[in-house]
């Protein structure tokens, strides 16, 4: 059975996932908007446009996954007692991609 731990980061992940894809797509506003919020919550997704000038179906469905696979990582290292220290380094990776995204931001997507 999946222990207590390992579920509410993964259930907390799971709430966040559909508010943060409706935020990222109203940000990006049909293609009329400024996709700075998608660049914070989806810095992965975002930076592919550097190479493609575009969102891929594959980006897109790391989009959907983002939140989700950082739940099971959390959930993971909360059953180890690592949470904190594990939440720390998902968070400042996530920050370095989301500045990188706003350093390499293409004209298309800024």
């Amino acid at each position: 059975m999946t222990s207590r731990k390992f579920l509410i980061p993964l259930i907390a992940s799971l709430i966040v996932t559909p508010i943060a894809l409706l935020l990222g797509i109203g940000s990006a506003g049909a293609g009329h908007g400024d996709y700075r919020l998608a660049m914070v919550l989806f810095p992965y997704t975002m930076l592919s446009t550097t190479i493609f000038d575009s969102i891929t179906a594959p980006f897109i469905l790391l989009a959907i996954v983002q939140f989700p696979l950082y739940g099971v990582i959390l959930g993971y290292a909360s059953e180890k007692g690592r949470f904190v220290s594990v939440w720390i380094l998902l968070c400042l990776v996530h920050c370095v991609a989301s500045t990188g995204m706003f350093l390499v931001a293409s004209d298309n997507f800024s």
